[in-house]
């Protein structure tokens, strides 16, 4: 067998599949996946934000604080914890929809 037979063997154009899913990529799963962890965080920082906008110290030499309607500082991050929570899922679901709905217009 001839080294130039063989060279010109693997060089035969072959047919590749450019987007196996049949041209419509389904990237959702793997951005929400990603993007999930970041937006809980920057939820969560925006809420506690809001929240803890009148927090007062109690007492000058203490670290014991009061936050808005006597809620303490543990009280207001769980409470920013589950809006924040609730923001997300809320987020999700508006972002699965409008994917829902941009898919079945083409």
């Amino acid at each position: 067998m001839s080294h130039d037979s063989d060279r010109g063997r693997l060089l035969e154009p072959v047919p590749a599949k450019v987007n196996p899913a049949g041209g419509k990529a389904n990237n959702i799963p793997l951005l929400l996946a990603l993007g999930a962890l970041p937006l809980l965080l920057a939820n969560f920082f925006i809420v506690a934000t809001i929240l803890g906008r009148d927090c007062v110290l109690l007492y000058g030499g203490g670290n014991i604080t009061e936050c808005v309607g006597g809620l303490s500082e543990e009280q207001m991050s769980v409470t920013s914890g589950l809006i924040a929570l609730m923001l997300f899922v809320i987020q999700m679901v508006l972002i699965v929809l409008v994917n829902r709905r941009i898919r079945s217009r083409s």
